[in-house]
């Protein structure tokens, strides 16, 4: 599958989305060619978002983050 910006505005335009909100949105700031990039290495964006979380000014200390990848075909979580 194509996780590129390009493919998703594509399906965004086809489900009603206007060019108007896509532009909207990069003005405020979303980088939606970055934003909607997808990730090459699994593992290490799994890794970066638990990190990201658990050093979240809002999210307490105590609260236990854990990150997994899910096999689509069996089901099965690995933890990462």
């Amino acid at each position: 599958m194509d996780m590129s910006f390009d493919h998703f505005r594509h399906e965004m335009i086809a489900r009603g989305v206007t060019d108007e909100t896509l532009d909207t949105i990069e003005k405020c700031g979303i980088d939606l060619h970055h934003w909607l990039e997808g990730f090459k290495d699994t593992p290490t964006s799994v890794e970066k978002t638990v990190e990201t979380i658990k050093t979240h000014p809002l999210v307490p200390k105590n609260i236990v983050v854990r990150g997994f990848i899910i096999d689509s075909e069996t089901g099965a979580l690995e933890e990462v």
